[in-house]
């Protein structure tokens, strides 16, 4: 490919594994069959260079690759689910493996970050425009929008490109001069989308990446008025009734109150305990179910009637799809993350990694399709600027970790 045609493959790529935004007035069977194709060429493309030796997360990104086309075996061996369904429900899980044709290609890293961030003022500009016209579902999943926790709650498709661009802005508008407004705009849609959207983990770790980045470096009276005016303005909405902020603390007390009868809790030990038929599977995963389309697929479609869903307990439901080594995989990442020194205008992938990582046992965000893309283009440029440090310095690359 061509610098220009590569990026342009690159581009539709993101829309494409966070499937169009799910927007409903697409046609499903046609963008379902694109998004297959589409994602089969990028592993296409990427498999020649999977076996590269590097440093840095490259093993990690292996180790989950590995985890997932062997999950297709098990979900054929333990649950009798055939190949063909396996790869169907399991393709767009691969983007991992777009990993290593980056790695090849040396893409530019200013290009990804500015691919980001128009897909996250494209996710900003969407998310608003369903808030105005919330009569009608526009994008994502059901039938209708429902006032849940104080707000009209929509919890908006493709969050882990929106993320990574807010991190991106709030990173870029403390070390660059240029483009401040653009930056400061992105960065405050952050918080405040997240805010809005009522998902408190998330609210939670978008608010303390925030807090951690503007107190990290600042002067001790700057770390006094910053806490100072963040437990004030805490204060002020709760005594103010602010419905958002009492639909989450009603929220949390019914957690509380539930205790171990709480669902997390409950869907947590199913898959630890429960869920594998056998060893193998305890080991290895499950697989991933093909819809109803399947036996097994029927089985995990039929626990949501009891309110169990993988995607509420994060690496739990990572562990029952694909295996232990699929854990330690990210695990090991996680640990790269702290380990590895960065240039500080690029700690916004610590800052993503750090928010998968706090979000990890009550979300889906670690393996659902619509982070993994994200996730992707935070390890390649990570691992981008580790093999630059290590050429740069002629250091043996083990001894910066």
């Amino acid at each position: 490919m061509t610098g220009s045609i590569k990026t342009i493959f690159i581009f539709f790529l993101v829309v494409v594994s966070i499937n169009f935004f799910e927007a409903q007035f697409l046609d499903e069977k046609t963008f379902t069959y694109l998004q297959f194709f589409y994602m089969a060429i990028a592993i296409i493309l990427s498999l020649p260079y999977f076996f590269h030796r590097r440093t840095g997360f490259v093993f990690p990104v292996q180790l989950m690759v590995v985890s997932i086309l062997f999950s297709m075996v098990m979900a054929y061996v333990s649950w009798g689910q055939d190949f063909p369904d396996s790869l169907k429900a399991t393709v767009p899980l691969l983007t991992w493996i777009f990993f290593f044709y980056l790695l090849e290609k040396r893409v530019e890293i200013d290009i990804l970050e500015k691919i980001i961030l128009i897909y996250g003022f494209i996710y900003v500009a969407l998310y608003f425009y369903q808030v105005l016209n919330s009569d009608v579902v526009l994008f994502g999943w059901g039938d209708e929008l429902e006032v849940d926790r104080g707000v009209l709650r929509i919890v908006f498709p493709g969050g882990g490109v929106f993320i990574l661009a807010s991190f991106i802005a709030l990173n870029k508008m403390s070390s660059k001069s240029s483009h401040r407004f653009v930056w400061f705009l992105m960065a405050l849609a952050g918080p405040v989308v997240t805010f809005l959207q009522a998902t408190r983990q998330f609210i939670f770790a978008v608010f303390f990446l925030y807090l951690f980045h503007l107190l990290k470096e600042s002067r001790l009276y700057k770390k006094i008025v910053i806490v100072a005016g963040f437990v004030i303005f805490i204060i002020i909405m709760l005594r103010s009734e602010n419905l958002i902020f009492t639909g989450l603390a009603e929220a949390q007390k019914m957690t509380v109150q539930q205790g171990r009868d709480y669902i997390r809790f409950v869907s947590g030990y199913y898959f630890l305990s429960e869920f594998s038929p056998n060893t193998a599977s305890r080991i290895f995963g499950n697989g991933l179910p093909y819809g109803e389309k399947s036996s097994y697929g029927i089985f995990v479609e039929n626990l949501k009637d009891r309110g169990i869903y993988m995607t509420d307990v994060g690496l739990i439901g990572m562990y029952a799809l694909y295996g232990i080594f699929s854990v330690l995989a990210f695990i090991l990442i996680w640990i790269k993350s702290f380990k590895i020194s960065l240039p500080k205008e690029y700690y916004y992938l610590k800052y993503y990694l750090w928010f998968l990582l706090i979000t990890s046992l009550t979300s889906s965000a670690v393996f659902f399709p619509y982070f993994l893309i994200s996730t992707v283009f935070v390890l390649y440029i990570y691992q981008s600027i580790l093999e630059n440090q290590i050429c740069e310095t002629e250091v043996d690359p083990d001894g910066l970790e």
